[in-house]
């Protein structure tokens, strides 16, 4: 796990030291770079050392004739079987996946990747072809950035390495912002700034002479489903999951987990338990509100388990204090208010630990979120019914909305009120944040003629497939945007920010692609969510009943009572502040009426807040 950066083109040693530097966190443990002068070429890393702690573990990293460099960050869990096949024609030597990385690559170039299981983002220099060959695991688990211009290529692990040697100040891409007032995150290839960009997960790019080719290779496919009984089911889903566990517990140092209490995670846990010589090293968040406490049922799961465990007590002062401090670190908008609780239990277990496993995915893999159960209701009875009955549900629904105004029956209403749309329009009107006419009614005039011809909800059309239930592309969509751009983007920052590796068994390939296998009745089943992985835990007695049939709550922060009472003036301080303003997104007296609105109904749109206040301080810190 560590931080890469580089460039070919008209750069220079010192900027290389500059985006190293700026990436110290996600590698404390050495730094190095190689400079190929003759090429104009680059290459830098941060180390946190992980698989062989030695000097031959360092990068870059050579091939045997030094024609091949790569600098490497992530975790190939599969690499001693690729290795067995490529020894008897490559000299190893190092106990490194990185050289494993750089020998698959000289045997069967961008070709590689289809053998390797892990995530990963890595750039290799080929001097004999004179190319940069950089890739993205399959998931998007790891960061690869980069900006091109007449200087060249430049690229590195966080947009804070960019930014060091990047010529031109930064400037604001208002299509970028525009998309992440909808979904809480700017979606790729986008990162907020214009002309730098994130490689999609699952893409690979050639940078040769000036030119920039980009190529995907991997899809998951959701049509061919296998037919198995539920009892089939089961111990396939169980075996593959711990199979991926095992494969994320090798480490040459101390591991541990983040548990939550939830399915996922706890799972995560009880799996590692099983397969660990020695008792395994857990770590919560817990807060002083009872509705967004779930302490007590990773206590449940410590006990079970026997572990070591540490809880870690988060208040409204903790995000006061951390938000200014994450925005240094989350160098692209982001407002999802988990990355509050997220950033803090990575520092706790970086206190004991320097790997740890996760539950990211469990939800993705087998429709884990409310929104699956408001899809499945609206395929298996929405759907056979006539328009004028949609339409008559859609005034329903607004109605409820209007007498019980919550979050949840705003959805709703949004939803169905979007009967005669395209399913990703209302799959994107159900998870949106601001929505388009919110969004519009407060900006500038300026920036309203900068992105009327952008439509957020089109980001998601070109996922949809009409041959698939809706819940396939529910969880379609959502594994390739909201995982990669929102999820894992938080977990990496939140992680590396504090030097820690996280890992996620759920988000292995192997484990995906039987997932998407699995049909969608056994996925969310009389609407029971999860309903194949709940059965399969609580028939072999992995979990316990009282932690798989309890209300899920997501890791969220209390920020609503928080944001209500003592974070009152925090708020209209920051999101009215005058480089917010200068910014010329909102428009002021537009921006003041619509917060103040939040104060004076009962109208809960706490989210939309939060992207406000992560906004206002990205632009502070960025701009």
């Amino acid at each position: 796990m560590c931080g890469i950066s580089g460039y070919y083109g008209k750069y220079s040693e010192q900027g290389l030291k500059k985006m190293i530097y700026a990436q110290k966190h996600r590698g404390p443990d050495s730094q190095g770079y190689e400079l190929f002068k003759n090429a104009n070429v680059g290459l830098g890393h941060n180390r946190l050392a992980i698989i062989d702690l030695s000097e031959r573990g360092k990068q870059p990293m050579f091939n045997e004739d030094k024609t091949i460099c790569i600098v490497f960050n992530g975790e190939i869990y599969n690499f001693e079987e690729v290795k067995s096949k490529l020894k008897y024609k490559h000299n190893f030597f190092s106990a490194s996946d990185t050289e494993t990385i750089v020998h698959a690559y000289e045997e069967w170039g961008p070709d590689c990747l289809q053998k390797f299981n892990g995530m990963f983002a890595f750039v290799i220099y080929d001097s004999k072809k004179d190319l940069l060959f950089g890739a993205r695991d399959r998931l998007g688990e790891k960061p690869l950035k980069y900006h091109i211009d007449s200087n060249g290529i430049v690229f590195a692990s966080e947009l804070k390495a960019l930014l060091q040697v990047i010529k031109q100040s930064p400037e604001l891409d208002p299509i970028a912002i525009n998309h992440f007032l909808t979904f809480q995150y700017v979606p790729s290839p986008l990162t907020g700034f214009k002309d730098i960009f994130k490689l999609p997960p699952a893409h690979y790019f050639i940078y040769k002479n000036g030119k920039m080719n980009v190529t995907k290779y991997w899809n998951l496919d959701f049509a061919s489903k296998e037919q198995h009984t539920e009892n089939e089911w089961e111990k396939i889903v169980l075996h593959e999951l711990e199979r991926s566990v095992k494969d994320r517990m090798i480490s040459d140092v101390p591991i541990g987990a983040l548990l939550s209490g939830g399915i996922d995670s706890s799972a995560v846990v009880a799996f590692m338990a099983r397969n660990s010589k020695t008792k395994i090293n857990t770590y919560s968040i817990g807060f002083n509100n009872a509705k967004y406490d779930e302490t007590a049922y990773a206590k449940i799961v410590a006990n079970k388990y026997e572990t070591n465990h540490t809880v870690l007590e988060v208040t409204s002062d903790d995000l006061v204090n951390l938000l200014p401090t994450l925005m240094d670190y989350y160098d692209e908008p982001i407002a999802d208010n988990s990355i509050l609780p997220t950033f803090l239990v990575s520092k706790l277990t970086r206190q004991h630990v320097t790997v740890a496993l996760d539950g990211d995915g469990g939800d993705e893999n087998f429709a884990g979120y409310d929104r699956y159960n408001i899809v499945d209701f609206d395929q298996n009875i929405t759907a056979r019914v006539p328009k004028v009955l949609q339409a008559a549900a859609a005034l329903t629904t607004k109605k409820i909305y209007n007498l019980y105004g919550t979050k949840f029956t705003e959805r709703l209403s949004r939803y169905f009120g979007s009967y005669d749309q395209p399913f990703y329009k209302k799959y994107t009107n159900y998870n949106c944040f601001f929505t388009n006419s919110t969004k519009q009614s407060l900006y500038t005039n300026e920036f309203q003629e900068l992105t009327k011809n952008e439509e957020s909800f089109d980001q998601y059309k070109d996922l949809y497939d009409s041959k698939l239930s809706l819940i396939d592309n529910a969880l379609k969509i959502d594994q390739n945007t909201y995982l990669p751009d929102n999820l894992l983007y938080k977990t990496d920052t939140a992680a590396m920010s504090n030097s820690l590796e996280l890992r996620a068994p759920f988000l292995d390939h192997k484990l995906m692609e039987v997932c998407a296998k699995i049909p969608s009745s056994l996925k969310i089943k009389n609407m029971e969510k999860k309903y194949i992985l709940k059965k399969a835990l609580l028939n072999s007695n992995i979990l316990p009943k009282e932690i798989i049939y309890r209300k899920k709550r997501g890791f969220n922060i209390p920020q609503n009572a928080w944001f209500k009472t003592e974070l009152k003036d925090y708020i209209h301080d920051t999101t009215l502040s005058a480089s917010f303003m200068d910014a010329n997104i909102f428009d002021k007296s537009r921006l003041k009426e619509y917060i103040d609105s939040y104060y004076e109904t009962n109208l809960n749109y706490d989210n939309n807040i939060f992207a406000l206040i992560s906004l206002a301080k990205w632009v502070e810190t960025y701009l």
